[in-house]
């Protein structure tokens, strides 16, 4: 994976994979996430041939998935430590440890795919999504769960705000958001058609600005960005950006963050 893109995958994959150790401790919105596939699959349908599924989780999205009717279903996820949370509970799912890009399986046609939490961290989203196009029988069905582009906006401004008043500038420690304009108009340019979105908002309460990052940690997404500034994380800068996000974004239930995941269905259909 090259440079090009802010996101240092290899850093997030080691990331992600020490948070197997306490996953379980920090999993709640993955686990939130996976539910909601599941009844998002009980509405669409349940028998298809061939189903894969990529996602960034431990297997709590393959557990709601594998509840389907299915001939194979294959897990793909870089993070071999969580692919390794849980254990095969059928012949017919195969993991499969591979980065989301330049996927493994040329050869393969699916009757679904599911995208869950990983598309965040992809860098050419448009050819990423082709490839999955691609992978795709004719009357396929794509979901793709992200979160969206009010997740965290709390932090991010207290972020910048604490950058201006103890540097005179800010950093990047955060990627830019995903907004469902952008990737629907992705999923139409790439071919799919019919697309559904909808989303779900979160308002979730901390007691102070060291239980976020503890959480970020805890799920490996703390590692992300190529560049990060390491050096400036003192506790100086913890304390300031503690009182520059309670002004803003607290309450009696204490600081305030937002999380938004998106999920979009659509299909490959026929060319006439």
């Amino acid at each position: 994976m090259g440079k090009s893109s802010l996101i240092d995958i290899n850093s997030l994959i080691n990331s992600k994979n020490k948070s197997s150790k306490n996953w379980y401790k920090y999993h709640f919105l993955f686990d939130k996430v996976s539910k909601l596939l599941g009844e998002k699959l009980k509405e669409l349908g349940n028998n298809y041939d061939k189903i894969l599924l990529l996602s960034a989780d431990a297997g709590e999205s393959l557990e709601n998935t594998s509840k389907l009717t299915f001939t194979n279903l294959i897990f793909l996820s870089p993070y071999r430590n969580l692919l390794d949370k849980k254990k095969n509970q059928s012949n017919k799912i195969l993991k499969v440890e591979s980065y989301f890009e330049n996927l493994p399986l040329k050869d393969e046609k699916f009757d679904l795919i599911i995208s869950n939490l990983c598309i965040n961290n992809i860098s050419d989203r448009k050819r990423h999504l082709n490839e999955l196009y691609q992978l795709l029988k004719v009357d396929g069905l794509f979901i793709c769960n992200f979160f969206g582009e009010n997740t965290m906006y709390e932090l991010k401004n207290s972020l910048f705000a604490t950058d201006e008043k103890l540097f005179n500038g800010a950093y990047m420690r955060l990627p830019v958001n995903l907004r469902m304009v952008d990737i629907s108009d992705l999923l139409g340019q790439v071919g799919f058609k019919e697309l559904v979105s909808e989303k779900i908002s979160y308002k979730i309460y901390y007691k102070n600005i060291r239980k976020i990052f503890e959480d970020l940690k805890g799920i490996g997404e703390n590692k992300i960005l190529y560049n990060r500034k390491k050096s400036l994380m003192t506790n100086n800068y913890l304390n300031t950006l503690n009182n520059e996000y309670a002004k803003k974004f607290s309450d009696e239930d204490g600081l305030r963050l937002s999380c938004d995941v998106v999920s979009v269905s659509s299909w490959k259909n026929k060319i006439i």
